[in-house]
């Protein structure tokens, strides 16, 4: 019993260094373009008044000078006013309303696909209020795309986690889903599965127009991963790159906001493959089912030993991704944590139904992407509105 709990640690602690020997390795954004094409920001937002004003500023700070448009989906609360406000300090920031909610659209891309027609530019950024952008990202991005010959660019940024419930779910979720994402140098370079993620997805207008629009991915659980996927389809070639030092993100603040949203994603992620979601499933809550065990056969060696793999490979994948591995030692209720949010989210799914999120139903629509969005570090976010 004492080796078999040996090599339980150590294969939870190799795990955690694979993961984070991978992020290591990915690569990085080349230099910034002297001279970026020009592009237009689409900045969905509903209740977003604790966001918007530093989400903007950053967009308005970046050297690529972009023109932002921020469009107001029904907000009730001060989010247009504030950004209405920033508005009259410069040319480059507009502030429309979303047109009503089409009949088969979600919020989300109901609001970006009303604001295209405003788009002129040939580059659009699709990016989210919780975002906040170092200022040579886009002009980086746009390098990316050149020297990869790329027609979509979609950032993976570094995720923050603040509250107590926060740290025990949100790292663990870009640890798992990170481990499944395969070669970075790959998906960076467009030669890996079609990956996006909502939170900064760069694309050329006239690819996006030639696959159909944003009306060919209305439906699907996971829109951004289905923008990717069906570029893809349409011959046209996506990257996904590791930023975490140019992209900071807050997806969800407090315990409660970070279980519904994650429920949601991870339900339109693996909802389609209720088999694997369950293998996952058993997987993350092994641990806990170990430890118990043998904390009911008195095997305390054994208990200890497991638990210290546990806490290392969890301390481990935080320092990858830039959290407190003081946390570790909470394991393994991160991983328990996952597994019933996933559980529940995948549930969800098979009822026809996810969460609701910001007042709005979340029906599951056909189509929706399961086998390459399980593999990305952030492409679930917020995905739909």
């Amino acid at each position: 019993m004492i080796w078999l709990a040996g090599v339980l640690a150590l294969a939870f602690a190799g795990w955690a260094a694979r993961v984070n020997w991978a992020r290591s390795v990915a690569p990085r954004l080349p230099p910034a373009l002297p001279e970026p094409p020009r592009t237009t920001v689409l900045l969905p937002v509903r209740d977003e008044e604790d966001n918007v004003a530093d989400c903007v500023a950053s967009l308005l700070a970046q050297t690529a000078e972009p023109t932002v448009l921020v469009i107001d989906d029904g907000s009730s609360d001060g989010t247009r006013a504030i950004a209405v406000g920033m508005a009259t300090n410069t040319d480059r920031l507009r502030v429309e309303s979303a047109r009503p909610l089409a009949p088969g659209w979600r919020g989300k891309l109901n609001a970006l696909d009303g604001a295209l027609e405003h788009v002129r530019d040939p580059w659009i950024l699709f990016t989210d209020a919780d975002t906040r952008h170092a200022p040579e990202l886009l002009a980086r991005a746009h390098a990316a795309a050149a020297l990869w010959r790329l027609d979509a660019v979609s950032i993976a940024g570094a995720q923050e986690a603040r509250s107590a419930g926060e740290q025990w779910l949100i790292p663990a979720v870009f640890a798992v889903l990170d481990s499944a994402l395969g070669d970075w140098g790959a998906t960076a370079r467009g030669d890996g599965p079609a990956i996006a993620n909502g939170q900064f997805i760069l694309l050329r207008r006239d690819a996006l127009q030639a696959s159909g629009g944003l009306a060919a991915i209305r439906q699907p659980a996971i829109d951004d991963v289905a923008l990717a996927q069906n570029l893809r389809r349409h011959g046209f070639r996506t990257g996904f790159v590791r930023a975490p030092d140019l992209l900071r993100v807050r997806m969800y603040s407090g315990f409660a906001a970070a279980i519904t949203g994650w429920r949601r994603n991870l339900g339109g992620i693996y909802g389609e493959r209720p088999f694997h979601a369950a293998g996952r499933v058993a997987l993350l809550a092994a641990p806990a089912a170990i430890l118990l065990a043998a904390a009911i056969a008195g095997r305390w060696p054994e208990f200890w030993i497991v638990w210290a793999g546990c806490a290392a490979a969890s301390a481990a994948v935080r320092i990858g991704s830039g959290d407190s591995a003081w946390w570790g030692l909470t394991a393994p209720l991160d991983a328990t944590l996952l597994a019933g949010v996933l559980g529940l989210g995948v549930s969800d799914f098979r009822h026809g139904k996810l969460v609701r999120w910001k007042g709005r139903e979340m029906p599951v629509g056909p189509g929706s992407p399961g086998g390459t969005q399980g593999s990305t570090a952030s492409d679930a976010s917020n995905t739909a509105r």
